[in-house]
């Protein structure tokens, strides 16, 4: 018995594993399939995003363009605030050096700046442009330049914090501005800087209802609007500036005089 059964047992286990063989093959070429048809799907999954975010991108370097395009029909409509935001663009970049601002913050804060009142183009020109002071209404007009602004740079990506600047720059550190009577450091800061430099250029430069005002005035208005108008702090390092020559209008009308304005949007 003993001799006839062991073969019997040999055969078995033979074919058992001849089975197992055949089931571990089976196993391993549907693991094979299965990772074939996840890599086929995440790969097919990889096309469709890439192709989703190529045509994002697409769109948004549209949108920048279109931002661009009408900041240069802005400034080519109308030089005074073409000339006037270039210059609270440089008086915004010497604060935020000041302030402690890295080379690329200061790049960014400058360009912020110089699409702050973008806004204007919303404007009427028998407004925007008006020889003489604004009635109740007209100013109601003129304010929301602010909120427009921030409405046409609201998708523009190529400048941080952007429509920021736009959209505060006239709120007062007191909470008396517009559009929102936001006050303090509940202000952002781009807007907090833009307010100074947008003030400090309205007084210093010839308006279309009135004329500059001397630097003895100016310097007195911004001692004024420390912690009314003003963020202190910041007007504080903007009157320094001053007073030490880093900031000098009469220089900074000349730099601007006669340049093209559309050159340093980009």
């Amino acid at each position: 018995m003993f001799i006839f059964t062991r073969p019997s047992y040999i055969v078995v286990a033979s074919n058992f594993f001849d089975i197992s063989g055949k089931t571990a093959a089976i196993v391993v070429l549907i693991c094979v399939i299965s990772l074939l048809l996840v890599y086929i799907l995440l790969t097919n999954r990889q096309k469709k995003t890439q192709a989703d975010l190529d045509l994002a991108r697409r769109q948004i370097e549209m949108g920048n363009e279109s931002v661009l395009m009408m900041a240069k029909a802005l400034f080519s409509k109308d030089r005074r605030t073409g000339e006037h935001c270039h210059r609270v663009a440089y008086y915004a970049e010497k604060l935020g050096k000041a302030y402690g601002f890295s080379d690329a913050d200061t790049k960014n804060l400058k360009k912020a700046a110089l699409l702050h009142d973008i806004g204007k183009i919303a404007i009427p020109d028998a407004v925007l442009n008006k020889p003489a002071k604004l009635t109740g209404e007209e100013y109601d007009v003129m304010k929301t330049h602010t909120t427009a602004g921030a409405e046409i740079l609201r998708g523009f990506t190529i400048v941080d914090h952007v429509s920021e600047g736009a959209r505060y720059h006239h709120e007062r550190y007191d909470g008396k501005g517009y559009p929102y009577g936001l006050s303090g450091e509940d202000i952002p800061l781009y807007g907090r800087i833009i307010a100074i430099c947008d003030t400090f250029d309205a007084m210093t430069a010839n308006r279309v209802y009135r004329g500059a005002l001397d630097m003895d005035q100016v310097m007195e208005e911004l001692k004024k609007g420390r912690g009314t108008q003003f963020d202190p702090y910041l007007d504080d390092l903007f009157m320094n500036l001053i007073e030490t020559g880093e900031i000098s209008p009469q220089k900074t009308f000349e730099m601007f005089k006669d340049r093209d304005l559309t050159e340093d949007i980009e």
